[in-house]
């Protein structure tokens, strides 16, 4: 199987029926049945976790090829899969990828709630628990909200591991790690005379997706502020899922909007770096 994402696609499959299944079970018919519950959710993990697993499998075909289209010393077309991986191989994006990437974790696990510090409440007075323990829910509620895990870790700073939130945090960290990478390709190669091409669309979209938790800032700044409160408390949950859903849009399409800058730079000669990538003149 090459470069077809198959096998992204089958993981992706996999990932969203075992969400779907579970909520369905659970909800409707398994949820007086406490003592099945736990088996169902450690099904449901082991399905996610295989999802992954084939999805990581499909990555690293790509990156599998890229290398043996590499080891043949003959010039490589441009496109997304061959100019990223170009650039991994070079330590300073590298070290734009992952700094972003772990960064970008950090501040989406503060926002989202996977890390959760509060100083004025005693978690064990709070909620009745040990000084630090673990606490495994099964049931019930929206899908991938459900089995979640509270990590009680001191009396004021815990971990709360939900699966959609888990794997959101590897989605979207690894987009913002690609977009960043692209941007910063793309703005050190720019054309010294041409100013106005940094404010080019694929720039700013990927300006923008590089920092989505901002967008939520953004937003609340040119709206009026009781018009962003009523609007998050009326909608609540749906809200949040629909600037997501945008969120994601914006850095699954962005790299490819960049890309169609990084082809100008290249057809015109711009690129200064030493590279064995081409594009159709």
């Amino acid at each position: 199987m090459n470069d077809n994402y198959e096998w992204f696609i089958f993981g992706l499959v996999i990932i969203i029926g075992s969400s779907l299944g579970y909520n369905i079970l659970i909800n409707n018919y398994f949820r007086n049945l406490s003592f099945l519950t736990g088996y169902i959710g450690l099904l449901y993990i082991i399905s996610i976790l295989i999802g992954l697993l084939i999805i990581g499998i499909q990555i690293q075909r790509i990156i599998l090829n890229q290398r043996k289209l590499l080891s043949t010393n003959r010039p490589i077309e441009l496109d997304l899969r061959s100019l990223i991986y170009d650039l991994m191989m070079k330590k300073k994006y590298r070290n734009v990828f992952f700094i972003s990437l772990f960064g970008y974790a950090i501040i989406f696990s503060v926002v989202s709630g996977i890390i959760v510090y509060q100083p004025t409440i005693d978690f064990s007075q709070e909620y009745s628990v040990l000084i630090p323990s673990i606490k495994l829910i099964y049931c019930c509620g929206g899908i991938g909200q459900y089995p979640n895990a509270a990590l009680y870790i001191t009396e004021h700073f815990g971990i709360m591991l939900f699966p959609l939130n888990v794997i959101l945090l590897i989605a979207i960290s690894s987009l913002v790690g690609i977009n960043l990478l692209l941007i910063t390709f793309a703005i050190e190669n720019r054309p010294k005379n041409n100013v106005k091409w940094i404010l080019s669309a694929g720039t700013l979209t990927g300006l923008f997706t590089g920092c989505s938790t901002c967008a939520g800032l953004f937003l609340s700044n040119i709206l009026p502020g009781s018009l962003i409160l009523a609007t998050i408390v009326s909608y609540g949950s749906q809200y949040q899922q629909i600037f997501l859903i945008i969120t994601l849009l914006l850095l699954i399409s962005s790299p490819f909007i960049i890309l169609r800058n990084i082809r100008y730079l290249y057809k015109n000669g711009c690129i200064i770096e030493n590279s064995r990538i081409f594009t159709k003149r």
